[in-house]
């Protein structure tokens, strides 16, 4: 029973950490949104539906309470769906580990980097400016995002299945067992 309620209380908690505890601790241009990270590691490991509510979830409660409803919501849905969709857990399962990494904190860094362009268009349009140390900025927080969604990913991976590596695809007589 715990296990199905860990996606939710772990999305709220870091929802908690982004908004009430790491902007009293660190306040400066390279923070990464561990509600974001948290829910591309939902969505890798549960799929596209899951991490698309998970993604409404964390968006939602992170626009309640910054007070900027929307802005949030609809990158982190986007986001939690096309993770799943991208990185089926079926294909991605085979292949050397070092490259599964690589693929999922690459596309996790492009997702977060899209998002990105996404503000920095938003924030041109609303305040006519622009600068190229907005694209550098985003460049460097989408590396970091993708390198801590993979150090997320396997902890999380390990709350959600326990010690029993489910997440590998199982031959046919593993799957009778089941039933």
């Amino acid at each position: 029973m715990l296990r199905r309620l860990w996606p939710a209380i772990l999305t709220v908690v870091t929802m908690l950490l982004d908004t009430a505890v790491i902007p009293v601790i660190y306040h400066g241009t390279y923070t990464i949104p561990l509600t974001y990270s948290v829910v591309m590691c939902i969505s890798l490991l549960l799929g596209n539906l899951r991490g698309l509510l998970y993604g409404m979830i964390g968006g939602l409660l992170i626009d309640i309470s910054t007070g900027t409803l929307g802005i949030m919501t609809f990158p982190f849905m986007l986001t939690g769906f096309a993770m799943g969709l991208i990185i089926d857990r079926k294909t991605d399962a085979s292949g050397p580990r070092l490259r599964r990494y690589l693929r999922r904190g690459g596309l996790a860094s492009a997702m977060f980097f899209a998002g990105e362009l996404v503000f920095v268009i938003y924030r041109f349009f609303v305040t006519n400016s622009f600068a190229w140390p907005y694209l550098l900025h985003g460049l460097i927080r989408a590396a970091m995002a993708g390198v801590f969604t993979m150090l997320f990913y396997r902890p999380i991976r390990r709350l959600f299945y326990g010690k029993a590596d489910r997440a590998r695809p199982r031959t046919p007589d593993e799957e009778v067992k089941h039933f």
